[in-house]
This record gives C-alpha cells, structure tokens and sequence, in this order.
C-alpha cells in the first residue's frame, strides 16, 4: 500500500501495517525500544475497558511482525520502557490501585517486574484526576525524564516528570498546554522526545474533544535542545482521518494515541493506537517512511 504523502522531517508514507489489531475489547497502546541484541521489543497496554489493562511483551525482528512473549505486569497502562545497565525497567500507570506513576525493575525484560518504587501521584500534575504517560524515557546518566499527561480534566496537558533509576522524584513541571480551542492543538497527551542527531523531536497525540466524533492526530515540535517548546517549530504530523482509508480501509473519523518512534538509519517507523470513532475499538498499526533528502 503507497501513497504519496510527504512530511518533513520523517519523509514520505511508504506503508501503513497492523501491528495488533482485534485482540482487545477496549484497546491497544504500545511501546518499542530496540535492545541489545537488536530484537524490538514491544510492550504493549492490553486494555479490556478503561481500567482493565495489564502490559504484554511481543518481540519482533523486523518491527513490523511480532509474537507475544507473555504479561510482565497485570494491572499497568502506557508502559515507558528502558534499560540502564544490565537492569530493564518499565515506568507506568496502575489503573486499580490508586492511578499512580510506578517504576517497575526486572533483570530480564520478558518477565519478573518487581514493583521498586512509586514515582508520582496524579496530584503532581496539576491536582490532575487521572494521568497517563508518554512511551519513551529521556535520560542523562542515571536521571530519567519522562512526559506525563493529565486524562482529566480537559483540556489535557502535557507534564515534565524527572526522577532517579531508583525511583526518587526529583521534580515535575508545567511543559505545554493544550490550546482548549477546536482544532488539532485542543488536547495534548501521551508525548514524549527523541532525539535524532543534533535535533530534538517532542511527538504528541492530540484529539479534539470539543466535539463529537472526537478527531486525532499526531502532532511534532522540532526543538533545538530538550524541552525547549517554546521555540519550536511546530506542526500536525498526522491527520488520521485523512488516512483512514490506509488504517481502516475506508473513510470515517478516527482518534490517535501515542506515537511510539523506532529509528535505525534511514529507516523510521511510527507506531500508534487509532480508533474508529463510529465503533472502535483501539487498535495498534506502524506506519514506515521512506527517507527523502531535504534542501536548506
């Protein structure tokens, strides 16, 4: 499947392919890192309602086709996977025991995650009444950032939490808000940065719960240096319902959740949840670009 569709700075749109699809009543969000031995592996939130989900490793080769390996943790949303060390971690929301930032600690990333240490309350941020995390750390020798978003109230926002590899908040800080306003920029949530090169890349989900049926997209602030929003140039990276037809197979309206990006090279793919707002439920695709060169 190839479309023409060119978006800077990642290239164009080579191919929209499902990752998990059907597999949950309610959805699907998933996290990639790439380890060691250069297998990818992805945990993903398998979510039978809104607090009902437990976190399931898959691991693929290719990034594109991937096995299930088995749940590392049972109550657990939008896993922020890492390594440090010969230890793999995992930063994410327990849904049933109070809505809290938890770092859980493993010596093997398919099983065995030991609960060290409760980072965050969601009254951090924001006196918020549910959070939710971005998929990817951000780190500095043994300190970890990580973007944190508030679920409610609207409109979401985005958060900066930074702790230890222990598990000791260090701080956390207003970084960007949702504009409020109808359009792509109302919601911010589920964010997180990369970097790649010399540049820096805020990728954020954003849908417009203005009105129904509630519109996604994937959003980028291109930043010179960490956090530095302010100065961004910034635009709408995906409009999933202009792509519906390469998700779904036709058009309607579809919501989008956390960009999830995996690069290697020239290869660069971005994996996000979508939903089909007429019937759901939220599924996880990867969409891979072709590399194209740019003038300055």
């Amino acid at each position: 499947m190839w479309v023409v569709m060119s978006v800077f700075p990642f290239g164009s749109i080579a191919e929209v392919r499902p990752v998990l699809v059907g597999i949950a009543d309610y959805a699907v969000w998933g996290s990639v890192f790439r380890d060691f031995d250069s297998s990818i592996n992805l945990y993903a939130s398998i979510c039978g309602g809104p607090r009902d989900c437990s976190i399931v490793l898959y691991r693929s080769l290719d990034g594109i086709s991937f096995r299930e390996v088995g749940t590392v943790i049972s109550d657990g949303l939008t896993a922020a996977p890492f390594r440090f060390g010969e230890l793999y971690y995992i930063v994410y929301v327990d849904r049933k025991r109070g809505n809290r930032v938890r770092l859980a600690v493993s010596r093997n990333p398919d099983s065995g995650f030991k609960d060290e240490a409760i980072i965050a309350t969601p009254q951090v941020f924001g006196n918020a009444a549910e959070i939710d995390l971005g998929c990817n750390v951000y780190m500095r020798g043994p300190m970890v950032d990580l973007i944190v978003s508030n679920i409610l109230p609207y409109p979401r926002n985005l958060y900066l939490l930074r702790f230890s590899v222990s598990g000791n908040f260090v701080m956390a800080r207003p970084l960007v808000n949702g504009s409020g306003v109808p359009g792509p920029w109302h919601s911010l949530h589920n964010a997180s940065v990369y970097r790649v090169g010399d540049t820096y890349y805020l990728l954020s989900a954003s849908n417009d719960y203005s009105q129904k049926p509630y519109r996604g997209y994937i959003l980028t602030f291109i930043m010179d240096s960490p956090y530095n929003v302010s100065d961004s140039f910034r635009y709408v990276l995906i409009d999933a319902t202009q792509l519906s037809k390469l998700f779904v197979g036709r058009e309607t309206v579809l919501g989008a959740d956390t960009p999830s990006l995996l690069v290697s090279g020239n290869e660069i793919l971005l994996y996000l949840s979508v939903v089909d707002r007429s019937d759901g439920p939220w599924n996880l695709y990867v969409i891979k670009y072709k590399g194209e060169n740019y003038a300055f």
